[in-house]
């Protein structure tokens, strides 16, 4: 499944790079993307547990999330490697 969450506090690459450290921990997680322009990140997962765990870590490092039901859903395109992608 995927999600996206606006995340207010994300504002610098470090706060970036914090995300990614710590949700590349947790277990069929895989971060699609982390916007610091838009202030928004997508997340691939496969049961609603491992989003609650990422929804967790989230809040421990010091980001509070927006509701995902406002932001458009993110655009991929399956390419022939079977690879899927983000676009812009």
């Amino acid at each position: 499944m995927i999600t996206s969450f606006k995340l207010q506090q994300l504002n610098t690459e470090e706060g970036k790079n914090i995300i990614t450290r710590n949700l590349s921990r947790i277990c069929d997680l895989r971060i699609l993307d982390i916007d610091i322009i838009n202030k928004t990140i997508s997340l691939v997962y496969n049961n609603p547990f491992t989003l609650d765990c990422a929804k967790k870590e989230l809040r421990r490092i010091g980001y509070s999330l927006t509701s995902n039901k406002d932001l458009p859903k993110p655009r991929f395109h399956k390419a022939n490697n079977g690879i899927t992608s983000l676009f812009s």
